[in-house]
């Protein structure tokens, strides 16, 4: 409808659920300029972190439910060695990490996603690259037929859900838009298929 030079377009009715998400709109708190950007390597060491302590405690009802629920052959009195499995692949994870940033002494000092993405981006490749070979090993060690099968991989089924699933810790790197070009995803598709065939 056009609307002529003397008459005026018709009010727009808005209902209460309009009003309240304009108003929650205009509510929302925008980024401070002083925010203080992380690059995403000294996020991962945070987020990693607390796993050293969480290792040493209790398992939970809430977590034993969800595990033995998900993995059947998993019973509740598995769930300390469970735990202790978990935490332990995730120690070795986490070590690569520090040990791929203790290898550069400026690679958590930038401030943009931009910085971190141009000065960090070989830290990057090289930490997907290490964490997937050192899953490709645990599934080759994997043994159908031992007595600790369903712990061993219910143990790496979570690990690799805390690292490459929807919610997983490599799910930051959408935040500087990480690229991996098609030559590297060979290199790793060559090494992870050589693992695959010398088991």
């Amino acid at each position: 409808m056009t609307v002529s030079d003397n008459q005026s377009p018709e009010p727009i009715e808005l209902s209460e659920q309009d009003q309240a998400d304009i108003a929650a709109l205009h509510a929302m708190p925008e980024v401070p300029e002083d925010f203080e950007y992380h690059p995403i390597l000294m996020v991962w060491r945070e987020i990693l972190k607390p796993a050293r302590t969480e290792a040493l405690k209790k398992v939970t009802p809430q977590w034993a439910s969800r595990i033995c629920a998900q993995y059947q052959q998993v019973t509740f009195a598995d769930m300390n060695e469970f735990r202790d499995r978990y935490y332990a692949k995730i120690e070795e994870l986490f070590q690569m990490l520090l040990d791929e940033i203790a290898s550069d002494d400026n690679c958590l000092v930038y401030d943009t996603p931009a910085e971190d993405l141009a000065e960090n981006v070989s830290h990057y490749k090289n930490l997907l690259r290490d964490w997937q070979v050192r899953f490709m090993a645990w599934e080759v060690a994997w043994d159908c037929t031992a007595p600790d099968a369903a712990l061993e991989l219910a143990a790496i089924s979570e690990v690799h859900k805390a690292f490459f699933g929807q919610t997983g810790v490599t799910q930051f790197l959408d935040n500087i838009k990480l690229e991996l070009d098609e030559e590297w995803q060979a290199e790793l598709s060559a090494e992870l298929e050589s693992m695959k065939e010398g088991s």
